[in-house]
């Protein structure tokens, strides 16, 4: 069964003025449940756009894109934040973290439209927490963390939801070999846990992993 399907895609930035930029040209892939996938190209390749076209941040100026067989694409921005949220994690390339708040308030924070008990809200985070080893960092503020506690954190706060499809934005770009590293064994636990995972990347690192299903050069698509 295909979880992602990206059919003729093309984005244009400012279309028919004299700052048009074509991000992405007549893309088309599919990717299959439980599928690890890079999406490989250099930066201004149009990685970035196509993991928000598919988590439903963008629409495409041409082509569709169908997630879970939802055209995701032609949903409007309130019903496209309701899906996402329940069905997409997003790991962002700076994390997206709110620093003055606590790491346990930041993973919270996907949890408060879905109107729970503060009981289930707390079982949620203290999961997710306990997975992604940040729970002795619950009551810091993001301000104070390293760099891999930051990530760590924005993995936490991208799962807490259960979503069955994870989104990754250039997840190295900010950290060293050895938190790079962590992050690689952190996204085998994820492919073991039978999600579907799409990473923008150009770190080589990525391309020789035993776990990876195959790549997509979204320049050469």
């Amino acid at each position: 069964m295909n979880e992602i399907v990206v059919e003729n895609v093309t984005k244009v930035y400012n279309k028919n003025s004299s700052k048009e930029v074509i991000a992405l040209r007549d893309i088309s892939f599919e990717i299959k449940k439980g599928e690890v996938v890079l999406l490989m190209g250099a930066s201004g390749s149009g990685k970035s756009t196509l993991l928000s076209l598919i988590a439903g941040f963008l629409k495409p100026t041409f082509g569709k894109v169908v997630v879970k067989e939802e055209v995701i694409s032609k949903l409007p921005d309130n019903f496209a934040t309701d899906f996402r949220r329940e069905n997409i994690g997003f790991i962002f390339q700076k994390f997206n973290l709110l620093e003055d708040l606590s790491v346990k308030e930041n993973i919270l924070l996907p949890l408060i439209p879905l109107d729970l008990d503060n009981r289930a809200m707390n079982q949620k985070a203290q999961k997710v927490m306990d997975l992604f080893s940040i729970e002795h960092k619950a009551n810091q503020k993001v301000s104070s963390l390293s760099g891999g506690e930051q990530q760590r954190c924005a993995i936490a706060r991208a799962m807490v939801n259960e979503p069955n499809i994870i989104l990754a934005d250039e997840p190295t770009a900010n950290l060293d070999k050895n938190l790079s590293l962590e992050f690689i064994e952190i996204l085998k636990e994820l492919k073991k846990m039978g999600k579907t995972v799409l990473i923008a990347t150009h770190d080589s690192r990525f391309e020789d992993l035993e776990f990876v299903d195959r790549k997509i050069d979204v320049f050469n698509s």
